[in-house]
């Protein structure tokens, strides 16, 4: 918690009788389990609680999980909302069990001053339905406001790689001076990890490229380099890194071994990464279009042991809409990003379902180890202390992807047909109901995310 933000508070709730998904305190997987929520915070968990004079809301059954973080989305608000919005985007991350967002801007304004960020975040808050944090850019225009947007940021997001809205950086120097500055700020380095240069030799490489050639032009090699860059940054300089959205088995290898070796160094994917891949690219045409690309079966695979080692602490769906006529157009003009928070808890069940994941790793990927990659305090455990986010659901249940009818706004999903389970019934931040049997409910008014204090190097 910074000095300057307390907790928001929220509701009273006693849920009653569901079941645990995992092993949750003394509750077994299975066992009933009873969570009580004190202005906002949980303030017992076991069976049989006394609700006092709480609501209850009764599970019946069904099980209950912490409410998600999504470590990366982009909302693209302000400045772009006829693409999202956060009155959509924050509805679509209910809809997928989230209840916390990270958001990074990369389309005009970008937060590179104090003003602009304490301006974003009052933005937001009038807008969301979930708890959010705004990422700040880490920018050369922006280092001389670093220290004071430490106090509102939980990270400082860098593009390596040029992506949708913003360019690579080149210059290594530049680089340095840029990793030093955010040591001295006390935050972390979260980056989009490709080498710029040859983002761009790709691209010359392959003048008539489709979207089946796209993890040809945003190659492994691109990310692997800019990887080792990273991390030569981060031993020269102390910064700390998170690799966002990695996408290759040999850039887990990197995190790997630079974790052995005691830096600080973690990362984070996407259920696109580990669920899809090139081979769908016939298939899925620019739906598939991310940046970087979806890769191989073989990077997917290295990808899981990354997960299941704790080398990839985190899923987060790089959240990125574009409307579906955007996406039609040819591949040369039509923009990287799909969207799928609306699906987070759904997805990452998926590899639960299909043996890809255990249980326990799937979902602290998207709670405990979400929270804990960004050091975000309180969120992600059914825990006294904790943040009173949970989200409710019949594992038995399955449904049709139909993107047409997600809330967010581009209407249109990679995943349009599969068969997944996990959809929430009942989604509660807080201490509140927030969404319930597929409609958000109340107002929006969500709070921004209590951060850690900064730890200047």
């Amino acid at each position: 918690m910074t000095a300057s933000d307390a907790h928001p508070g929220g509701g009273d709730l006693l849920v009653r009788g569901a079941r645990a998904f995992v092993r949750t305190g003394e509750v077994d997987a299975g066992g009933e389990l009873d969570v009580l929520v004190e202005n906002g915070r949980i303030v017992a968990v076991g069976s049989g609680l006394d609700a006092g004079g709480a609501p209850v809301l009764d599970a019946n059954g069904r099980t209950v999980i912490p409410g998600l973080i999504d470590v990366h989305v982009h909302f693209r608000d302000p400045g772009l909302a006829h693409k999202e919005g956060w009155e959509t985007g924050s509805a679509g991350a209910l809809h997928g069990g989230v209840t916390s967002v990270v958001e990074v801007q990369n389309n005009p304004p970008l937060s590179v001053s104090l003003e602009a960020l304490e301006s974003r975040i009052e933005h937001v808050r009038a807008r969301s339905r979930v708890d959010f944090g705004c990422l700040a850019n880490l920018l050369p225009d922006s280092v001389p406001e670093l220290d004071a947007m430490a106090k509102k940021t939980p990270a400082l997001k860098l593009f390596l790689g040029g992506s949708t809205g913003l360019g690579g950086q080149t210059d290594r120097g530049t680089l340095r001076d840029l990793f030093a500055a955010a040591a001295r700020s006390g935050r972390m380095v979260v980056a989009h990890c490709e080498d710029e240069l040859m983002l761009r030799a790709d691209k010359l490489k392959y003048p008539n490229a489709t979207a089946n050639e796209h993890h040809l032009v945003r190659s492994t090699e691109a990310e692997v380099s800019s990887i080792r860059l990273a991390i030569e940054l981060c031993e020269e300089t102390g910064a700390e890194l998170h690799v966002f959205h990695i996408s290759t088995k040999a850039g887990v290898g990197l995190v790997r071994e630079a974790r052995a070796r005691g830096l600080g160094i973690g990362s984070s994917t996407a259920p696109h990464y580990v669920l899809l891949s090139c081979d769908d690219a016939p298939r899925l045409g620019n739906l598939l279009r991310v940046n970087p690309s979806v890769k191989t079966r073989e990077d997917a695979d290295g990808i899981l042991a990354g997960l299941a080692d704790g080398t990839v602490e985190a899923i987060g769906t790089d959240h990125a809409p574009h409307p579906l006529e955007d996406k039609q157009r040819e591949y040369r003009h039509a923009p990287s990003g799909m969207p799928s928070v609306d699906l987070l808890w759904q997805l990452t069940y998926e590899l639960v379902r299909t043996g890809r994941l255990d249980a326990e790793t799937a979902l602290a990927s998207v709670t405990s180890r979400a929270a804990e990659s960004l050091r975000i305090p309180g969120k992600g455990r059914i825990e006294v202390g904790f943040d009173g986010d949970l989200a409710l659901f019949d594992p038995s249940e399955t449904r049709r992807v139909i993107g047409a009818e997600l809330p967010s706004r581009s209407k249109w999903s990679a995943y349009e047909g599969m068969e997944l389970a996990g959809f929430p019934t009942s989604v509660v931040r807080r201490g509140v109901v927030a969404f319930e049997h597929g409609a958000c409910t109340g107002e929006a008014g969500g709070a921004p995310l209590l951060l850690t204090p900064p730890t200047p190097h």
